[in-house]
C-alpha cells in the first residue's frame, strides 16, 4: 500500500502499522534508524575531512585546490546530491517503488568510500566517487524518508516522534568527524575514507538482510507506476543521461573550457530555482487533489525558512571549517585536536538536544507548539547562531588565534534550531504530500538543502578576509526575520496545511 494509510479490509501489513515493539513504534523504524546510523557514520566522516583533502597540497596527501574552490566544490556537491534526488524520487515513485530503489542504492552505497580509500586515486578517483554518490541519489532520492512515513497512517500521532528518533540516531553516527579527522591527521586521508567505507558496508549488509521481514510489502510497488514498457525506457534514458553528462564534463574540464568557480556558480544559480519549478508542477498536476494543493501552498513559508536555515548550516561545513583550521586555537590541554572535531561537537549536540526536544514534545502532547511554530522558533536560532560569529572578529586582532568557544557557541545554538526544525519540517512535508507524489514531495522538501547549499556556494564569492562582520550580518538578520514571520503566522499555516487539530495551543 503506497500511501501508508491503513485499509480496513485485510491489509497484510496492518500488523506492521500497529506494531509498537521499537520504543512504541513499528520495528521497521529500527531498521531505518540502524541504516541511517551507519550511513551518517560513513557520510559525515567523509565530508568532515573532504574540504581539507581538497585543498591540502598534493605532496601532503591532498588534491591541491584553492580554498575558495574547495568551499564551492563542497557546497556544489551538497546541492547536486539533492538536485539529483529529484530524478531519484521520480524514479522511485513511478519506476522502481521505494523498496527497489533502496535495494539498488544500498548495494552501490559503499563504493564511493572504497574508491576514495585507495591511495593515489587522486582527482579521477574523487570524480568517480562523487559520480557514484550522485547516481545513487538519482535512483532513490528521498526513498528512505518516504518509507519511514509509510510506516504510519495519516494522522498517527507517532509520526513526529518517529522522525525525531531518526534524527537523533542518525546524529549518533554523525559523531564520527573527530575520529575520522584524527585518523586523517595520523594516517592520512585515505585511511579516514576507509573508515567510512567500513561503516557503509555494515549498514548496507544489515538493511539487505532484514528489510523484507520488517517492511512486508510496504512500498514494494511505485505509488504512481508507469506502464512496464515506459519503465524500461526511463531506466535506459537515465543511464544514457549519466554517461553523456560524465563525458561532457570531462571534456569541458580537461580542455579548460570551464573552471570550478564558473561551474559552481552556474549550477548553483540554476539549483536555486528548481524547487519553484517542482512546486508548480506538483500543485498544477491533475493528480493533485484540491485540498492537497491548498496544503502545499501553506507549506511554502516553512520551506523558505528551511532554505535559509541550510544556508547557515553549510557555512559550518565550508567557510567556518576553513576558519577552524586557520584561525582557531586547536591546542586543547597540550594536545593538538583536529578542526573536524567541531562537527563532532555538532553531532553530539544533535543527539542530546534532539533527545530533549523529542522528550519535551512527548511530555507536552497536545499542548506542544504547532509544527509551523516549531519551524519559526528553530529558524530564529539559526540566525542567532551566525550572528554569534561577529564577536570573535571584533575581539581578536587579525592573525591572532581565536578561542574555540565562539565556534562552540555557534554549533550549540545552531543545533538547537536544527533539533526543532528538522523533525517538524520533515513531518509536515510527509503529512501534506499528495498521494501521487509521496516520494517526490520529500525530494522537493529536501531540495531546501540544495537551495541552501547553492546559496552558500554563491555567497562564498563575497567572503573576504577582513570583511567577516558584514558577511555574517547579511545572513543572520534575514534568517531571524524569516523565522519571526513564520512564527507570527504559525496558527494560520497549521490550519492551511490541515494540521490545525494537531495541537491545542502554541
Amino acid at each position: 500500500m503506497g500511501s501508508g494509510t491503513m485499509n480496513s479490509g485485510g491489509d497484510p501489513n496492518e500488523a506492521l502499522y500497529r506494531d509498537k515493539s521499537f520504543l512504541g513504534h513499528p520495528k521497521g523504524l529500527l531498521t531505518v534508524c540502524v541504516k541511517n546510523l551507519c550511513s551518517s557514520f560513513a557520510y559525515y566522516g567523509f565530508t568532515a575531512v573532504l574540504i581539507y583533502y581538497l585543498y591540502t597540497e598534493v605532496s601532503k596527501g591532498g588534491l591541491g585546490l584553492e580554498k575558495t574552490e574547495a568551499a564551492q566544490l563542497l557546497s556544489l556537491y551538497f546541492a547536486l546530491i539533492v538536485v539529483c534526488g529529484v530524478v531519484g524520487s521520480y524514479m522511485s515513485d513511478r519506476v522502481f517503488g521505494v523498496r527497489k530503489s533502496l535495494r539498488i542504492v544500498v548495494t552501490i552505497g559503499p563504493l564511493p568510500y572504497i574508491i576514495l580509500a585507495i591511495p593515489g586515486s587522486g582527482l579521477i578517483g574523487y570524480a568517480a566517487a562523487m559520480g557514484i554518490h550522485l547516481i545513487g541519489s538519482m535512483v532513490a532520492g528521498q526513498a528512505m524518508t518516504a518509507l519511514t512515513g509509510k510506516l504510519y497512517a495519516k494522522g498517527d500521532e507517532r509520526r513526529d516522534g518517529a522522525f525525531s528518533y531518526v534524527y537523533v540516531i542518525s546524529n549518533i553516527g554523525a559523531a564520527i568527524p573527530s575520529i575520522s579527522g584524527t585518523v586523517a591527521l595520523l594516517f592520512g586521508y585515505h585511511a579516514a575514507f576507509a573508515l567510512s567505507a567500513a561503516a557503509a558496508v555494515v549498514g548496507s549488509a544489515y538493511y539487505l538482510l532484514v528489510e523484507r521481514k520488517v517492511f512486508g510489502t510496504i512500498g514494494e510497488e511505485p505509488d504512481d507506476p508507469m506502464p512496464a514498457a515506459a519503465r524500461k525506457r526511463a531506466v535506459y534514458i537515465l543511464i544514457a543521461a549519466v554517461v553523456i553528462t560524465a563525458v561532457t564534463l570531462y571534456l569541458l574540464f580537461s580542455r579548460h573550457i570551464i573552471t570550478i568557480t564558473t561551474f559552481a556558480n552556474t549550477v548553483s544559480t540554476v539549483a536555486i530555482f528548481l524547487p519553484v519549478v517542482y512546486f508548480i508542477y506538483v500543485i498544477t498536476s491533475p493528480k493533485t487533489r484540491p485540498e492537497e494543493k491548498q496544503h502545499i501552498l501553506f507549506l511554502l513559508p516553512m520551506f523558505i525558512a528551511y532554505c535559509f536555515t541550510l544556508l547557515i548550516s553549510y557555512q559550518g561545513q565550508t567557510i567556518l571549517s576553513i576558519y577552524a583550521e586557520t584561525s582557531v586555537d586547536l591546542n586543547l590541554f597540550g594536545v593538538q585536536i583536529t578542526p573536524a572535531a567541531f562537527q563532532t561537537l555538532q553531532a553530539v549536540c544533535s543527539v542530546i538536544l534532539g533527545t530533549l526536544m523529542a522528550t519535551l514534545w512527548a511530555a507536552l502532547g497536545k499542548k506542544q507548539p504547532s509544527t509551523p511554530a516549531k519551524m519559526g522558533i528553530g529558524t530564529i536560532c539559526y540566525g542567532l547562531a551566525i550572528l554569534i560569529m561577529i564577536a570573535p572578529f571584533r575581539i581578536y586582532a587579525p592573525g591572532t588565534k581565536a578561542s574555540p568557544l565562539w565556534l562552540v557557541g555557534f554549533y550549540v545554538v545552531m543545533t538547537v534550531g536544527e533539533a526543532i526544525c528538522y523533525p517538524a519540517g520533515t513531518s509536515a512535508a510527509t503529512a501534506v504530500a499528495p498521494l501521487a507524489f509521496s516520494t517526490q514531495m520529500m525530494t522537493i522538501w529536501f531540495m531546501g538543502q540544495s537551495t541552501g547549499a547553492s546559496l552558500c556556494a554563491l555567497v562564498a564569492n563575497f567572503y573576504k578576509e577582513g570583511a567577516e562582520i558584514p558577511y555574517f550580518v547579511s545572513m543572520g538578520i534575514p534568517v531571524v526575520a524569516v523565522g519571526l514571520l513564520v512564527l507570527l503566522f504559525s496558527r494560520r499555516l497549521a490550519r492551511g496545511m490541515g494540521l490545525g487539530a494537531e495541537t491545542a495551543s502554541e
